[in-house]
């Protein structure tokens, strides 16, 4: 059986008899066989025999240590809801799907994805200082990471990089599908963080409305997974509108340090050279988890 066989079997599904007969027993395997390859599909909108897979909030956490007689089922699929409720606003409407270019493709045998593009409105406040023109105290960063590891022990959470003139710092974030990053940076403004927070809505070029949740006076929203070019890389931002006026934005990437290596035309730069994971290294209920560490 192929795997469109499976697919379709899995969604044709009828209501259970009161009896387990072999039917019953077939078809809940072909659900546990969607279900497993689904949430291998974290992030992306895959296309598989024509079949839609959209992004999935499921993570893998290890089961209770086994008796020495007792065989071990391997991982358990546990699911994590995020519940950040989206903007009360009407989404775009997308004018494309995104495809990679073909001077930059994605390795061979990565599915393919179809995310929607939509326009990007940059904010008309002009009382900001954009992200990346903040230098701030390489202090701060480690103490934010620190915090970071607490709440998602599940990954590893490398050292930080700074970038020249310390206005942006990065770190791998891995786990055992393989490495990505997050890149931190600062902005400032003035105002309230919900009027900038509302001004910035549809600055990252999402569809969907971002998420949003308030911590004390702070604004902390979730945009969309946008992808862009070499390769097929991925981006997913956060952007924590703080009460302090400062803004801090944490993107998260399918790629790390591993990725870049020496610029032949450029001695001296580094250069991207991998295309990364598959997928971002975490859903977006982990990713959730990052934002009272920096609205603090």
């Amino acid at each position: 059986m192929n795997i469109e066989d499976e697919l379709r079997g899995a969604l044709d599904v009828s209501a259970p008899p009161p009896t387990t007969t072999l039917d019953v027993v077939m078809k809940r395997g072909r659900r546990r066989v969607f279900a497993q390859r689904a949430g291998a599909v974290l992030g992306v909108f895959a296309v598989v025999a024509g079949i839609g897979i959209g992004a999935t909030t499921l993570n893998q956490a290890a089961p209770p240590p086994e008796q020495a007689d007792r065989p071990d089922a391997g991982p358990a699929t546990v699911e994590h809801v995020l519940d950040w409720p989206r903007v009360n606003t009407p989404p775009q409407t997308p004018y494309g799907t995104w495809s990679p270019a073909s001077t930059a493709p994605p390795p061979p045998g990565w599915l393919q994805i179809g995310i929607p593009l939509c326009d990007i409105k940059p904010t008309k406040r002009q009382d900001k200082t954009d992200v990346g023109a903040v230098a701030f105290n390489p202090e701060a960063v480690d103490k934010w990471l620190d915090e970071a590891r607490k709440v998602l022990p599940e990954v590893t959470i490398g050292v930080a990089r700074p970038a020249a003139m310390s206005t942006s710092y990065e770190a791998d974030v891995s786990d055992s599908q393989g490495i990505g990053s997050i890149r931190i940076t600062v902005g400032k403004f003035t105002g309230t963080p919900l009027a900038h927070a509302n001004d910035s809505l549809w600055e990252t070029g999402d569809c969907e409305p971002a998420r949003r949740l308030q911590s004390g006076g702070s604004i902390m929203q979730l945009h969309g997974i946008r992808p862009y070019e070499p390769f097929r890389s991925l981006k997913q931002v956060l952007r924590v509108y703080r009460v302090d006026s400062s803004m801090i934005q944490v993107e998260l990437h399918n790629f790390g340090s591993p990725d870049f290596g020496d610029d032949p035309q450029s001695p001296g730069t580094r250069r991207r050279t991998g295309a990364g994971r598959l997928t971002l290294p975490l859903s977006e209920e982990q990713f959730s988890r990052l934002g009272p560490v920096f609205a603090e």
